[in-house]
């Protein structure tokens, strides 16, 4: 059930060292932990959704019982015998609770507020702060603005002010935490004699690209953004800085006849190195194989580098297609995306002969409806003909496949804009993100949540989007309109022109610049703009905005003949176009009755236009008329439930008890079998070597011991070469030779690791531990 909740996580502070240390202590706090912790979470009516070893997730109804029980469980914890050191953070947002489990973007941010916190503290958002003002006794302290890992925006986090209660110094807190798990991957470099083959090296890029989409964990860049830097000269560091990603998959692909050698590496985009690479040798009779396998190896030294992700056995389904229809669909998918009227042509007339030939193919259905789509968007026939010819090819894709996520995200668009049913469309959306969180749910979202004046909500979609596609005119588009519908006229433009940078026949976007400009009395620069519009743009575009410009001066003759122009293409199938701009320009010009007549016929013909009418600004004016109220009435309400947005804080892989056995037993593994000795050693051969899987080892490194496989690891590999280096026998042997025997397979590595742990080069440390 979806509801707005305070959310609560707490975590004792050193608790991993010192169960190594002293165990029987540690679990006497841990105990006098859960003992307080129901307690107060029974005196306060908080739901305890999970206990996570030694931190809690928790929820209440009330921002202040939250605060309230927060205060009381550190003061409980510094009483008695056994002092139990916590740290607490809380956030004020949605979540989704299913009894079990929890969901929801609060849930995220109450994770990273607790993460800053510090032993005795209650750090809380400034949601709930908001909730505190004049509504209660507490008092709070501002720490400042924050910048978390997977949140797109700043959070202002306070400290809760009370006897007792530690107050952390906010110089000494991190101020801004990056996303560690964000990867991209660049088109692979096809290294074959002739360019015939670009399209198979771009289409194992793509569906690399969709099988890390499906690990949850992961921000991975779109296909638009890391297609941006195809051919052009950059290092893969300034690629990665540009699309703000801590990895890069880079690779490339010999062809030859029926073999292919497909090599690919990772990159560590901070410290500019690479950490992984390999070579695969294959034919091309097994390359749905080749894409699966290339993904799982990819998926599991990122695990093993940025920590704990959730794998699944398989990332690449085999298709209903043969090896040749695929590379045919490969083929016309390249044509596709080259976005003129010869290569889509070519492009479906190669879709056509797949579909005939694999009738069950979905991917070669939609990729027709894509033809016809783009055809209709760039004006190489009328869009209504256009959509109306590629809608039976989508029918078909969705009969064979509804759950797929494209066809979910094009079942979602048709119950917003025709049956006008937000609650099945966020249905739909729900299901797209928890198959596979594209940048097309983000983009969508935007664009549905808007309608609902939802505005702040909206902007956090498209944060996440520009995340995700930063070279996407689409989304920068979405974030220019998000800006304009709040008002934020100066801001919007700016997105509007990146989108048009991005692509110069982005229609929409000089349209709703024009009208910004209009919004910040700046008319006549918005009559140039509009008469300036490049030769792409359509003739309806140029003259409904130059009308508009000119009701905007005052200008009624001029006017007048323009919606003579106008209403005349009312009987064509730019009717929709016609009616936005002739509502427009009737409410510029003050003509409230005639603007609501023009919307009367939209409502009439349910044009998808009209869901957007009553957030523009410029009808402002008809905002709180009536009639236009009663107009609008048809239209859906606002839908309490979202979809779920968050993998969720789903209960342990293991149990408590085997949590703690495996987090006993895998050191005295690492130092009684010394598994780090091997430079190979995978995440897969330790997990092996304790007894269960892969997942679960992940999952207990990164909650038992705080680190990922690499930083865990290469933690014994270093220990062992401080150690091998003071023994007389070693003192011929080269500091690299040593690092080598210790385990580390890569001096850049080695150097990375070890200066990042003791804070100095190895020579150096050398020389100091001999002086001593």
């Amino acid at each position: 059930m979806r509801r707005l909740a305070a959310i609560m996580f707490t975590d004792i502070v050193g608790y991993s060292a010192l169960m190594q240390k002293n165990e029987e202590a540690a679990l006497k706090i841990r105990a006098r932990h859960r003992e307080v912790f129901k307690s107060e979470h029974k005196e306060f009516n908080g739901t305890i959704v999970q206990y996570f070893g030694d931190g809690t997730l928790s929820f209440f109804n009330s921002a202040i019982d939250a605060v309230s029980c927060a205060v009381n469980l550190q003061k409980e914890f510094g009483r008695g015998e056994v002092t139990v050191p916590v740290r607490i953070g809380l956030h004020l947002g949605d979540i989704f609770y299913d009894g079990t489990e929890i969901f929801g973007d609060g849930v995220n941010v109450a994770a990273r507020i607790e993460g800053i916190s510090q032993q005795g503290a209650v750090l809380i958002s400034e949601n709930i702060n908001r909730e505190l003002r004049n509504k209660s006794n507490i008092e709070t302290v501002s720490l400042g603005m924050f910048e978390f890992k997977n949140i797109t925006e700043p959070i202002e986090v306070f400290a809760v002010l009370k006897k007792g209660l530690a107050i952390p110094d906010s110089s000494q807190l991190p101020q801004k935490g990056s996303d560690q798990k964000s990867i991209a991957v660049v088109p692979f470099e096809n290294l074959s004699s002739s360019n015939e083959e670009d399209y198979l090296s771009d289409g194992i890029t793509e569906e690399v690209i969709n099988a890390l989409s499906k690990i949850k964990e992961l921000r991975v860049t779109s296909r638009t953004s890391s297609f941006h830097f195809k051919g052009k000269k950059m290092s893969l560091k300034e690629i990665g800085d540009k699309l703000q990603v801590s990895t890069i998959v880079a690779g490339s692909i010999r062809f030859a006849g029926n073999q292919m050698r497909v090599s690919t590496q990772l990159i560590d985009v901070k410290e500019d190195y690479s950490f992984w690479s390999e070579s695969f040798d294959r034919t091309l009779d097994n390359i749905f194989e080749v894409q699966d396998e290339i993904s799982l190896i990819i998926a599991e030294r990122l695990r093993e580098h940025l920590g704990d992700l959730q794998i699944e056995n398989k990332l690449v389904e085999k298709p209903d297609v043969s090896v040749s229809g695929y590379k045919s669909y490969l083929k016309s998918r390249y044509h596709l995306l080259k976005m003129n009227e010869r290569d889509i042509e070519k492009g479906l007339l190669i879709l056509h002969d797949v579909i005939e030939e694999f009738p069950d193919y979905v991917y070669g259905w939609l990729g027709v409806h894509m033809g016809y789509v783009l055809k209709g968007t760039l004006g190489l026939m009328p869009a209504e003909q256009a959509f109306g010819d590629g809608q039976r090819f989508l029918n078909k894709a969705i009969e064979l496949n509804p759950d797929l996520p494209e066809c979910r995200l094009q079942m979602a668009w048709m119950s917003f804009l025709q049956d006008w049913d937000l609650k099945a469309t966020y249905q739909h959306l729900q299901k797209v993100h928890q198959e596979r969180p594209i940048v097309d749910y983000y983009q969508t979202m935007t664009s549905v949540i808007i309608t609902e004046r939802k505005f702040e909500a909206a902007e956090q979609y498209i944060n996440t989007a520009l995340q995700l596609d930063p070279f996407s005119d689409i989304t920068h588009h979405l974030k220019g309109f998000v800006c304009y519908v709040k008002e934020d006229y100066e801001q919007a433009i700016g997105y509007y022109k990146k989108s048009i940078e991005l692509k110069p026949g982005a229609e929409v976007s000089y349209m709703e610049m024009g009208q910004a400009l209009i919004l910040l009395d700046k008319a006549e620069e918005a009559l140039e703009h509009f008469k300036n519009l490049p030769d792409e743009a359509s003739a309806l575009v140029k003259t409904g905005g130059i009308v508009l410009a000119h009701a905007a001066l005052g200008n009624r003759s001029i006017v007048q003949d323009g919606i003579i122009e106008l209403e005349e293409a009312l009987q064509s199938h730019q009717i929709e176009q016609a009616l936005n701009f002739l509502i427009l320009i009737e409410t510029m010009s003050g003509n409230f009755d005639q603007a609501m007549d023009y919307v009367e016929q939209a409502v009439s013909f349910q044009l998808p236009m009209l869901m957007y009418l009553n957030v523009d600004p410029v009808l402002k004016p008809l905002f709180e008329n009536k009639r236009f109220q009663e107009l609008m009435s048809p239209l859906p309400k606002q839908v309490d439930e979202l979809p779920s947005e968050e993998i969720g804080y789903k209960k342990s892989l293991m149990s408590d008890d085997d949590f703690e056995q495996y987090r006993k037993l895998l050191p005295k593994i690492m130092e009684d079998k010394e598994p780090f000795l091997d430079p190979y050693l995978t995440l897969s051969d330790l997990a092996e070597k304790l007894g269960i899987p892969a997942n679960h080892l992940s999952q207990l490194l990164n909650k038992g011991f705080d680190q990922n496989f690499s930083e865990f690891v290469n933690s014994y590999r270093l220990e062992h070469f401080k150690a091998e280096i003071l023994k007389p026998e070693k003192q011929n042997f080269t500091l690299l030779a040593i690092a080598f025997e210790s385990g580390f397979n890569s001096k850049t590595v080695f150097n990375s690791f070890f200066k990042k742990s003791t804070g100095t080069t190895p020579s150096r440390y050398l020389k100091s531990v001999r002086k001593q």
